[in-house]
């Protein structure tokens, strides 16, 4: 099964896209806070990491950037997404797979989810 985890600080979207991505066959796992993201990382190895930009302390294109350097977690792939959408201009500057601007519709997210991490 494909295994996503999802970090953003805003309870409901945490609790609507992990119900859209099982609905759709996914093994999702959430965390509102980005401190917890690494340790989930390792105890959970997501295939593809769904991550907020904006979280609070934290900027989700840097986490971004030091997940893709790493080579523990550099071929994990990076969707972020964003209520900004001009955001979106610099996910290649983090080397993120994809951007999806908020709110957005649960079947583009279930689209770019299968696009970026194909089954």
């Amino acid at each position: 099964m494909k295994r996503i985890l999802v970090v953003d600080d805003d309870l409901d979207i945490l609790d609507l896209v992990r119900m859209a991505l099982t609905m759709s066959g996914y093994d999702v796992q959430t965390v509102s806070r980005w401190e917890q993201m690494d340790e989930t990382i390792q105890d959970f190895r997501p295939g593809l990491v769904l991550l907020d930009v904006s979280l609070g302390t934290a900027d989700g294109r840097d986490l971004c950037r030091k997940l893709k350097a790493s080579p523990n977690t550099g071929g994990i792939a990076v969707v972020l997404f964003s209520a900004n959408i001009e955001m979106q201009k610099s996910v290649g500057d983090c080397h993120a797979d994809s951007f999806l601007s908020k709110p957005f519709d649960l079947k583009r997210l279930v689209n770019t989810v299968r696009h970026v991490m194909p089954e």
